[in-house]
C-alpha cells in the first residue's frame, strides 16, 4: 500500500511540472507582475491538466511497449539457450515450476562483474538477466539463490513498479534537461523598455519555475529510490523462502561486494540490479540497502550463517537434482521478516 501511495505522487508532481512550465512561458512572453503571473498560471492549470496527462500517457505508452528492447540495447544483453547454459536454464525452469509460474526468458551480459536483474512489465516479456561473471563464479546453490531473488522481484510486481517509476522519472529528467538548455540558450529580455515594463518580475518568475522543476525532479528521484531499497529486503526474503537456503544468499552478497558495478549502463538499470554499490548524500540517494544490512537481516530473521563455504561450481545435473529434492522434502518454514507491502 505504501508503494502504491508513493506512485500516486507522480501525477501530482506532473501537475506541479506543468505549473512551472506555465510560469516559464509567462516569464518569457508577457509583462505580468509576480503575483499576477503566479495567479494566471494557477488559473490555467485546470485547462492544462488534461493536456499534461495526455502527453504523459503517450510517453508512458511508448516506454511501456519498448522498455525491454531499450534495456537490452543499453546492456547488450542477449538470450541464452538451454544448450549454452544448461545449469542456469534448468535452475530457472525448476524454480518457476515450483512457483507454478511461467518461466521468464533468460539472458546474459558478457561482463566479468557479478550482478543480475529482472525486467519486464507483462508476463510474456518477463526476463531474468545474469552477468557472465555471475555464471562463472557462483556454485549451484548460490546461482539458485540469485535466480530466486530475481523471480521474487517478478512475483512481488517489483519489476513492474520500478519500471513504471523509471518511466515517470524519465519525464521529469527530459523536461528538466530541455528547460535548462533552453533557458541558457535564450537571451532574457534586457532592454530598458522591458526592465521598465516588468523585466525583473519576468526573471523572478523564471527562477521560481526553475526551482519548482528542480524540486519536483528531486522528489521523483527520492520516491524511486525509496521503492527500490524496500524491495531488495523483500526479494532476499522471497529467495530464502523459495530455496530454504539462507547461507547461499549470504555467500552471494559477500561475493558481490566490491565486484558488482555495471559500468557504462544507465542508472535506471543499475537500480534494478541485484546490487548497486553507488550511494550518495549519506545514503539518501542509495538505490539498494548496504550489503552488510542485508546479510544482518538474513542472519537475524532467517537463521543464516556467515562463513559457510561455497561448493565447487558443478556442470552436471546430479547436484541440481539433489538441490531440487532438498526443497521438496524440506518442511522448515522460513520466517519472512520483511512483510510484503503491495
Amino acid at each position: 500500500m505504501r508503494s502504491i501511495l508513493l506512485l500516486m505522487f507522480f501525477p501530482i508532481l506532473l501537475l506541479c511540472l506543468a505549473y512551472a512550465l506555465l510560469l516559464l512561458w509567462i516569464g518569457f512572453t508577457s509583462n505580468h507582475g509576480i503575483s499576477e503571473g503566479l495567479s494566471f498560471a494557477l488559473e490555467t492549470i485546470p485547462t492544462m491538466a488534461p493536456i499534461t496527462l495526455a502527453v504523459s500517457g503517450a510517453w508512458f505508452c511508448v516506454a511501456f511497449f519498448s522498455h525491454q528492447a531499450l534495456i537490452d540495447m543499453a546492456t547488450k544483453a542477449r538470450s541464452l539457450s538451454i544448450n549454452e547454459e544448461p545449469r542456469a536454464y534448468r535452475l530457472l525452469e525448476n524454480l518457476s515450476i515450483s512457483r507454478g509460474e511461467t518461466m521468464p526468458k533468460l539472458k546474459v551480459i558478457e561482463t566479468p562483474v557479478l550482478n543480475a536483474y529482472a525486467s519486464g512489465i507483462r508476463e510474456k516479456n518477463y526476463t531474468v538477466t545474469l552477468t557472465r561473471g555471475l555464471l562463472n563464479t557462483l556454485d549451484d546453490e548460490e546461482l539458485e539463490a540469485v535466480i530466486a531473488h530475481e523471480l521474487s522481484h517478478i512475483r512481488n510486481k517489483d519489476v513492474r513498479m520500478m519500471i513504471i517509476a523509471v518511466i515517470f522519472v524519465g519525464i521529469f529528467a527530459f523536461v528538466g534537461e530541455s528547460v535548462v538548455r533552453g533557458v541558457f540558450r535564450t537571451n532574457l529580455p534586457r532592454s530598458s523598455n522591458h526592465r521598465r515594463s516588468g523585466g525583473g518580475n519576468a526573471g523572478a518568475l523564471i527562477l521560481f519555475a526553475l526551482a519548482i522543476i528542480a524540486v519536483t525532479y528531486l522528489i521523483a528521484i527520492l520516491i524511486r529510490f525509496s521503492l527500490s531499497r524496500k524491495r531488495e529486503f523483500l526479494a532476499d526474503a522471497g529467495a530464502i523462502e523459495l530455496t530454504k537456503n539462507p547461507d547461499a544468499m549470504i555467500r552471494v552478497l559477500q561475493k558481490l561486494s566490491g565486484n558488482a558495478e555495471l559500468r557504462n549502463v544507465p542508472d535506471e538499470i543499475r537500480e534494478m540490479a541485484l546490487h548497486n554499490p553507488r550511494v550518495g548524500l549519506a545514503g539518501a540517494f542509495a538505490t539498494h540497502p548496504p550489503i552488510e544490512k542485508r546479510i544482518e537481516a538474513i542472519v537475524k530473521f532467517a537463521g543464516g550463517h556467515i562463513g559457510t563455504k561455497s561448493r565447487p561450481t558443478p556442470s552436471n545435473a546430479e547436484n541440481f537434482s539433489r538441490s531440487a529434492l532438498k526443497r521438496e522434502k524440506s518442511s522448515q518454514k522460513v520466517t519472512n521478516p520483511w512483510k510484503r507491502n503491495p
